[in-house]
């Protein structure tokens, strides 16, 4: 009886053995068909990435994003893309496996619970960058309404009234950081100085001024466009401290926003709008301060 026994035991230890050596193949195509799926998806976003650094580089191009933000956005892309392509080379290997023992079969599951989560990681970065680059972030203030003739301060009455000019870009940038509250953020704003190409009197106090700035900083010979160069930045420079002065106390009561910056730049002479080609000298579409403001992942 006990020598009858002995085939049907090994027969039962093997059973055994099967069941927690191997996995079922139902379950591991299973998983390998959602790790394909999901990986698709990745190359989806990838694709999405790489034709919204398209559209950053046509609006940096056009004066429409700031070229800080845009190199922040392009660097953001970049090491998404990069995060994309590990994933799914990581992922390859799994997927074309024929025979998976119990070890692979815990990294399928593994790989399948980060592929979820890093897809949908990325897709909320896919359309916090489309929901970005696809809206206007410049607000373009003239000069002749904030400064003076011949003044690179602003005047008292337009200090007083600083909200008709910076409410709007303010609120946008609240509206849009209050709408991706699950990432850390920071937030660019920049003005750039823009000035007409007419002749600053050397009997003003403007040259004089602007004169002495310019020998403090090194320069010896001295141009209109130096002069125009530095009044813009001036101007820039005034306006991107009264945002700032604005600002404090009002901004966004989120806790996502970790850093933000503020920068100015005088562009002197060159035109504030590449896809125009009728300015004049003297023309008041060339006197103006752009402010641009920009919001990505921190």
């Amino acid at each position: 009886m006990r020598n009858l026994r002995t085939p049907y035991i090994l027969f039962a230890i093997t059973i055994v053995v099967s069941l927690f050596s191997c996995v079922p193949q139902k379950k591991v195509s299973s998983h390998q068909r959602e790790l394909s799926a999901l990986d698709s998806l990745l190359a989806q976003h990838q694709k999405n990435l790489n034709e919204l650094d398209k559209k950053r580089q046509k609006k940096q191009t056009d004066n429409e994003m700031d070229d800080t933000v845009s190199s922040r956005i392009k660097k953001f892309i970049g090491m998404t893309n990069a995060e994309i392509e590990k994933l799914v080379a990581q992922n390859s290997v799994l997927i074309g496996d024929i025979e998976v023992n119990k070890n692979d079969w815990n990294r399928l599951q593994n790989a399948l619970t980060l592929s979820q989560k890093t897809s949908k990681l990325i897709n909320d970065k896919v359309n916090l960058l489309n929901d970005l680059i696809n809206r206007n972030t410049v607000v373009k203030l003239e000069q002749d309404v904030l400064f003076e003739p011949g003044r690179y301060t602003v005047s008292s009455s337009v200090a007083a009234a600083i909200s008709n000019f910076f409410e709007p870009a303010s609120k946008e940038i609240d509206l849009f950081v209050k709408k991706y509250p699950d990432f850390p953020l920071s937030l660019v704003i920049t003005a750039k100085g823009y000035a007409d190409a007419t002749h600053i009197s050397e009997g003003s106090s403007l040259y004089k001024d602007l004169k002495d700035d310019l020998k403090l900083s090194g320069k010896s010979e001295i141009t209109n466009d130096d002069l125009n160069q530095a009044l813009s930045s001036k101007r820039a420079k005034s306006v991107i401290e009264l945002f700032q002065t604005f600002t404090k106390g009002r901004s966004s009561d989120g806790t996502n926003i970790k850093n933000i910056i503020f920068l100015y730049e005088g562009k002197g002479e060159s035109l504030p709008n590449p896809k125009l080609n009728d300015y004049k000298i003297d023309d008041p579409r060339r006197r103006v301060v752009l402010l641009f403001w920009g919001v990505f992942p921190d």
